[in-house]
């Protein structure tokens, strides 16, 4: 290491000179001089050099008097003594009194360098010393800066994904980017469903809260390249965000699931005139990470809340119809009774209900809504021959969302009702594994029929068969007036309670195996998993307290 001050204590002005102006500054040394010794302590007093060059003979005061002066004064400056050849003695009495190292005149400019650093070695290790402690100092200071950030962000992601709403996760992650970032405002923008904007959501001072961000936008660029963007600019207006809109310095980090961006979290600076850094970057892109688990995670959440309360609410519904229609005994009006229930709980433009003569092995409406009734109950329908006379004859359902090229589209019906239909769901009404007739739904005007309607309309087929089947066993026990019959009636209706009990259990358990296949999958963590069979055994005990009141109407 070079750079340190040395002293030369020399009578000699050509030595002197020679070492000052060419020799030491040549190897990077700062140079001093003094002619005579107590010149020379006069120095080392006040400025204190690195290391003394101090020659023996001197005037006035020679080099072991120095010597012992400073060791009477207790400076420690370490000491080169030069001595001419034949003075080896002052040399030795010289270590007794301090010195470092001595060097005999006259010598080389090798011999001197090599002098010189064996004299600085302890002082320099004293001084790596220092600077290694001062390192650590620093770095022990920055490592506990960062852990604290670091717990900090952590605390922050445990708290963000245990957050079940967007909107709270929205919030509090951009709390927390103002927060670690010391930012003014932050934003976070999400692809429109439609993919042709972003929306954007802000705290702090933005005035661009829940509005849409064109794709062509630095933020866009963003969410295209999945990389962060880190800029600043205090001349002018500043960093251009999107048309008329500036700020002095960004920082915009994707958010990223499972290596695609699903949108942006960023902060900005429009007063304070200084830059985002790459810490900052480094822990909003952490925070990023956490806010991208955190929305999926709400929204897997609100779509399985959604999805199991709407089995709760079909479930109900169920109930509501099952309760309404077994509840009478009346052909005719069970007919009615199941119409209106069906219709109502349904967002569809038509329903009707087929029964399966057996003797002649065709399907007559027995009722419907939505469809000229005078027209339709003309009508009679082979088995095996369009979408109803299919199912009857196959006990299997059936829907479509495009009728029209459908090679099952009875369109004799249609011609002969004026009815355009567009889309269908026909599901068959069985007993006992014996098929009755057909549920026939015409036009859903909410969407198209899905696997989850079939499921749906089978239980209420399921329902509308028992009660059926029910009312015809009691025409059938007052037509023959017998007590045996009556009591085969009660039998029957008793089996069709059991039935129906059965129905709604295989509902629940539907529900259950859903919850299960969704926390397997990963869809779930363990607070949705509870809220969600919390759900499910809301809905036992409806159907219960159901029950209770069914058998015990007071």
């Amino acid at each position: 290491m070079s750079g340190e001050t040395i002293l030369i204590i020399d009578d000699s002005r050509e030595i002197v000179k020679h070492l000052a102006e060419y020799v030491l500054p040549l190897y990077g040394y700062k140079t001093a001089f003094a002619y005579d010794g107590r010149t020379g302590l006069a120095y080392i007093r006040d400025q204190k050099p690195d290391l003394v060059l101090l020659d023996f003979n001197l005037p006035e005061m020679n080099g072991l008097d120095v010597l012992q002066q400073l060791a009477q004064e207790s400076l420690n400056t370490p000491v080169v003594l030069m001595t001419a050849y034949g003075s080896e003695l002052s040399a030795i009495e010289s270590f007794r009194l301090g010195a470092k190292d001595y060097i005999i005149k006259p010598f080389t400019v090798d011999e001197m360098v090599s002098t010189i650093d064996r004299a600085l070695v302890e002082l320099r290790l004293l001084h790596d010393k220092a600077q290694l402690a001062e390192q650590l100092r620093r770095t022990k200071v920055e490592l506990a800066r960062q852990n604290s950030e670091m717990n900090t962000l952590s605390n922050i992601g445990k708290a963000v994904t245990s957050l079940l709403s967007v909107d709270k996760v929205l919030s509090r992650v951009q709390e927390a980017a103002v927060t670690l970032t010391n930012a003014e405002e932050s934003t976070i923008w999400l692809h429109e469903e439609d993919g042709t904007a972003l929306r954007a959501y802000s705290v702090g001072d933005a005035e661009t809260g829940d509005e849409l961000w064109p794709l062509d936008s630095p933020v866009g660029d963003v969410l295209h390249n999945g990389r962060a963007l880190r800029q600043a600019q205090f001349s002018g207006p500043g960093v251009l965000l999107r048309h008329g809109e500036y700020a002095r310095a960004i920082l915009f980090v994707p958010l990223k699931l499972r290596g695609i961006s699903i949108g942006v979290l960023g902060v900005s600076l429009r007063k304070d005139a200084r830059n985002f850094s790459e810490r900052d970057e480094f822990l909003l892109s952490i925070l990023a990470d956490y806010a991208a688990i955190a929305l999926e995670n709400a929204r897997v959440f609100q779509a399985a809340d959604q999805s199991l309360a709407f089995h709760v609410e079909e479930l109900q519904t169920l109930f509501d119809i099952t309760r309404t229609i077994t509840s009478a005994v009346n052909l005719p009006e069970v007919v009615q009774l199941t119409i209106q229930q069906v219709h109502n709980s349904w967002n569809i433009e038509a329903l009707s209900l087929w029964w399966l003569d057996e003797v002649s092995h065709s399907l007559k409406v027995l009722a419907n809504v939505g469809t000229p009734a005078e027209l339709l109950s003309q009508i009679e329908i082979p088995a095996g021959h369009g979408f109803v006379g299919e199912v009857a004859d196959s006990g299997k359902p059936i829907y479509t969302n495009d009728v029209n090229t459908h090679p099952l589209h009875y369109r004799d019906v249609d011609d002969r009702t004026g009815f355009k239909t567009q889309s269908l769901l026909c599901v068959p009404l069985k007993y006992r594994g014996r098929v009755m007739g057909a549920m026939q739904m015409v036009n859903k005007q909410n969407g198209n029929f899905d696997d989850a309607d079939v499921e749906r309309a089978e239980s209420i087929a399921s329902a509308v068969a028992i009660a059926v089947n029910n009312a015809l066993l009691f025409d059938a026990t007052r037509a023959g007036g017998k007590e045996r019959g009556a009591e085969a009636a009660a039998r029957r209706l008793t089996f069709s309670a059991e039935k129906e009990k059965m129905e709604a259990e295989l509902l629940l358990q539907k529900m259950r195996s859903a919850i299960k296949k969704m926390a397997v999958t990963g869809q779930l963590n363990a607070e949705q998993i509870a809220a969600a069979r919390n759900l499910v055994q809301h809905s036992k005990q409806l159907y219960d307290l159901f029950l209770k009141q069914k058998d015990d109407p007071a």
